[in-house]
């Protein structure tokens, strides 16, 4: 992973607790992970976005970025909910 991304994710990871760490539903988080795993931005290898750095999973958890109601793809593949 590169410095970009990191610093990307942090960022990220910043704002997230600080507007409360709103979730996603499951429906989201599977329409976004639909999404991300067609995209030419994702390392099928690592299950990883190139761009911001995020995990890619259909699962609830604390560093999936899918999960986190508050964020968007940073090519605008899809937005916050």
């Amino acid at each position: 992973m590169n410095i970009q991304r990191i610093t990307t994710f942090i960022k990220s990871l910043f704002f997230h607790i600080n507007r409360g760490l709103p979730k996603a539903n499951q429906k989201q988080i599977e329409e976004r992970y639909k999404i991300c795993s067609s995209c030419e931005y994702v390392s099928k290898d690592m299950s990883q976005c190139l761009q911001c750095g995020c995990n890619i999973s259909t699962k609830k958890i604390f560093l999936n970025k899918l999960a986190w109601a508050d964020q968007k793809c940073p090519v605008d593949k899809w937005s916050e909910v």
